[in-house]
């Protein structure tokens, strides 16, 4: 082979991995990157057809209601990752989700990239998000042991501080890249094609995203519904699965 055709050969490789990366990172997650970091939860252990919807980086406001109004009409249960500074401005979220049967998580005190903070400051934003999301919720009282990481990056450090206060980091494996800005018609397109048993999905609950996870939720949750996938909570789908159980 000429060193042209094996650079060539090499180049279509490279590209093809990158595709499915980016099209069907579910694959990648599941056989790859999950067993690389046993300490994160990226999908539960089950083969039934249950999926749990989780949502970033609220309250937003009016979008958050909006959600919760989605959510309830089609009875979906999810778990909201919360910002600690975004509670300042919308201290109510947090008894309306748990009163209407959703989990809440820490999603630490800002939106930035966990893997690059120190020990310190990390444990910091850990224990203030913490007491900021029990304070809105009270009288209720949260189960608060879910913890995902700013920018979804991860470090062996980071599995271990969460761990020292009972956190267990969660990730995904069903993420449309809803960031990034891409239309309605890829984001349904994308979870549908990704969905799988025990699958996680994540999106993003922000002034300038709301609306669109919004749009989303709602051409997605009724097909997977009809597709005969579950919404359960992500306590649920991360206990172990009873022995011959597939459905």
């Amino acid at each position: 082979m000429s060193p042209a055709i094996a650079a060539g050969t090499a180049l279509l490789l490279l590209l093809g991995l990158a595709a499915l990366v980016a099209l069907r990172p579910a694959l990648v997650i599941r056989h790859g990157i999950a067993r690389l970091c046993p300490g994160v939860l990226f999908r539960g252990p089950s083969q039934r057809r249950w999926l749990a919807l989780t949502i970033d980086d609220g309250p937003s406001g009016t979008g958050s209601d909006a959600l919760l109004d989605l959510l309830r009409e089609l009875q979906v249960p999810a778990t909201f990752f919360l910002i600690g500074s975004h509670l300042r401005r919308h201290p109510s979220f947090p008894q309306r989700a748990l009163a209407e049967g959703h989990q809440l998580g820490n999603h630490l005190w800002v939106d930035s990239c966990s893997a690059l903070l120190p020990q310190r400051e990390f444990l910091c934003q850990l224990d203030a998000t913490e007491r900021r999301i029990r304070r809105c919720a009270a009288p209720q009282i949260p189960r608060l042991h879910w913890l995902r990481p700013g920018r979804g990056l991860v470090h062996p450090g980071l599995v271990r501080w969460a761990a020292s206060h009972r956190q267990r980091l969660v990730l995904g494996s069903i993420f449309p890249w809803d960031t990034l800005g891409p239309p309605t018609w890829f984001q349904r397109w994308f979870i549908l094609a990704n969905a799988h048993p025990g699958g996680i999905l994540v999106l993003h609950d922000t002034p300038e995203l709301s609306r669109q996870t919004l749009a989303t939720l709602a051409a997605v949750l009724p097909e997977l519904q009809r597709r005969g996938y579950r919404f359960v909570s992500l306590q649920t789908l991360s206990a172990p699965a009873p022995p011959g159980s597939s459905c």
